[in-house]
């Protein structure tokens, strides 16, 4: 069975390209990139890639999808009509929600899981590993580091386990834990940002999953220091009973941390490494309970082998591309 990736994306065209060319490159037969603003320049690059379907999010977009009401505030909702907009009309036999920082990385035969799992008529449940860094090793380049997973399902001892820095960890992650899924196209499964649900929306209509033996997600959340900043400042942005529905208490945690360092970017940054930079003890630990992989994530030789010229920024310039694209975080950063 074929399985194709749908993306709402506002991001640096190096992330995009990396993203889309990674899953063409593991087996994706296409991927829907919606584009959130619909005068990103990336679109010319991304449709000359083959199996790539790109989609501007204008108003007519929007007014189509949202019953003539425009474009959604929340970005969730917006992800989620754009998923279903694409589970619509994709030729695949399953579509995956992914976002642009999140890369769907094969560890056994994804192909055949697909195949045998279409039986259960099921969502396909992928667990979420997230980066973290050497606290002793430089960050030069945009993929440094280890992964690192999550407790989800045997939660009970978090607080043992990690110790330090709880309030702002969701299940030993400072990102999120539930993981994301895909679901057969040919049902009558909806799409959400992380689950699924069947007809309608709602918790009593929440899909049934199987968890992929097959494949993990890996998350990069922030894909450096001052980009995990610029993002959180984001998130503050929003109103804030519109941030509540957005982000988990953790992460809402977080960002009222960096809130009170008053916009100063080396408190930022002292605030990110506290909760992604790890000592050699704290590894150890990690690994004794089976949430860490150090083996890490290196991309670039599936990129190159859908777009040979790709070459990956160092972090130094992602962060110099960060601050031109968003100015005015770039001027709240003292």
């Amino acid at each position: 069975m074929s399985w194709a990736i749908v993306i709402t994306a506002d991001e640096l065209e190096s992330l995009l390209l990396a993203n889309v060319a990674w899953h063409l490159a593991t087996g994706a037969s296409a991927v829907h990139v919606y584009l959130d603003r619909p005068d990103d320049p990336v679109a010319e690059k991304l449709r000359k890639i083959h199996g790539v379907q790109v989609t501007l999010c204008d108003d007519a977009h929007w007014n189509r999808l949202n019953k003539n009401k425009g474009r959604p505030v929340l970005q969730m909702s917006r992800q989620s009509l754009n998923a279903n907009d694409a589970l619509k009309n994709t030729t695949a036999d399953w579509l995956v929600h992914l976002d642009a920082d999140e890369f769907l990385n094969p560890t056994g035969n994804l192909a055949l899981e697909f195949q045998y799992v279409r039986e259960l008529d099921v969502e396909l449940h992928f667990p979420a590993w997230e980066r973290a860094y050497f606290a002793d090793q430089p960050i030069t380049g945009l993929f440094d580091g280890v992964m690192r997973g999550s407790t989800k399902g045997r939660h009970r001892h978090d607080g043992t386990i990690f110790k330090d820095n709880d309030d702002c960890l969701n299940l030993g992650m400072i990102g999120h834990a539930a993981g994301k899924c895909a679901v057969p196209t040919n049902s009558n499964f909806i799409l959400g940002v992380h689950w699924s649900f069947r007809e309608k929306r709602g918790p009593k209509n929440r899909s049934e999953r199987y968890g992929s033996q097959a494949a993990r997600l890996y998350h990069f959340d922030g894909l450096t220091p001052l980009h995990w900043v610029i993002k959180s400042l984001r998130y503050a942005s929003h109103d804030p009973n519109d941030l509540k529905r957005l982000v988990s208490d953790s992460r809402l945690a977080q960002i009222q941390r960096l809130l009170k360092t008053g916009g100063d970017r080396a408190a930022g940054q002292r605030l990110h490494d506290a909760l992604r930079l790890l000592d050699a003890p704290y590894l150890d630990r990690l690994e004794g309970f089976g949430l860490l992989d150090r083996q890490g994530f290196n991309p670039l030789p599936k990129i190159q082998s859908i777009l040979p010229d790709y070459t990956l920024p160092t972090a130094k310039e992602w962060d110099a591309q960060i601050l031109e694209r968003y100015p005015d975080m770039a001027d709240a950063l003292k």
